[in-house]
């Protein structure tokens, strides 16, 4: 069963993984449709195709999950194929690279969240969980956007040197679910959970350096001084270094490297009117 033979459904369309993930199916003529995550709309079908939910809930919006466990128990409903977008923050405490087989540590509210969502989630045999990494948005909501905000009024920033962790680009994690979704027809054995994030683990100081420089192409920030210190800032929703062996041996999909998302990022960012930059 191709691509086409599946009706995407991708729920939380109005979340910035969503909006990606809608932005590419159109761009390849692929059946699909887009519904807030909030949303209790049921999808108009066609007949001839198979529903696959992508279920996307935000990070930073409490409501989403309670949302989430309205439409996987409407996947089950339909005998939908689901995907579900989680969180290597499931690993918060973790030190080491995590892989699908480690015990999660579900020590905030936030972890134990998605830790229930995965679980409703694989009571469908048909399943796939993608644990995503620290992601880059730039959509006011994540790390390199409270960056921004900071240095734009306090220009001397000290961040953490030590925990490292892996910027995951939002575009890049919605060409994995599409490479995802174009294979899934393939074999029985491609159901489950797999982890992926950006390459290259860096900690909050190198990361910030890295955005400075992107950012300093469309900004003046020359006054802008970065410290160490430990203690200094972190992502507040803190997502470890992961293993991703298994999603790119199933899968074949590439690494992909962070840096070359940030730049792409950065410069949608300056270019969108909507964005205060003085």
């Amino acid at each position: 069963m191709a691509i086409s033979s599946f009706h995407t459904h991708v729920i939380g369309a109005d979340r910035p993984i969503g909006r990606y993930l809608c932005r590419f199916l159109a761009e390849q003529n692929l059946i699909h449709r887009g519904v807030s995550i909030a949303s209790t709309e049921r999808p108009m079908l066609q007949s001839s195709a198979r529903p696959v939910y992508v279920i996307s809930p935000a990070l930073n919006e409490t409501t989403d999950f309670e949302s989430a466990k309205f439409w996987i128990g409407r996947a089950q409903e339909e005998g939908a194929l689901v995907v579900l977008l989680s969180t290597l923050h499931r690993y918060l405490g973790s030190k080491e690279a995590v892989k699908e087989q480690s015990p999660a540590d579900n020590t905030s509210e936030l972890s134990e969240a998605f830790a229930e969502l995965e679980i409703l989630v694989a009571e469908n045999p048909q399943h796939i969980i993608l644990r995503v990494g620290q992601l880059l948005t730039l959509d006011g909501s994540d790390f390199a956007s409270r960056i921004l905000s900071v240095i734009r009024s306090e220009p001397s920033l000290a961040l953490d040197m030590q925990r490292e962790f892996e910027p995951t680009p939002v575009d890049d994690v919605a060409i994995v679910v599409l490479a995802m979704l174009r294979q899934i027809h393939l074999a029985e054995d491609l159901w489950g959970t797999y982890h992926f994030s950006g390459v290259e683990p860096v900690s909050s100081y190198t990361f910030a350096e890295a955005l400075l420089a992107e950012a300093r192409q469309f900004e003046d920030l020359t006054a802008v001084e970065l410290t160490t210190q430990e203690g200094g800032m972190t992502p507040e929703v803190w997502a470890p270094v992961a293993d991703h062996t298994s999603l790119f041996h199933t899968f074949g999909i590439k690494n992909k490297a962070w840096r070359q998302g940030l730049a792409r990022l950065v410069r949608a960012y300056y270019h969108d009117p909507s964005k205060e930059t003085a």
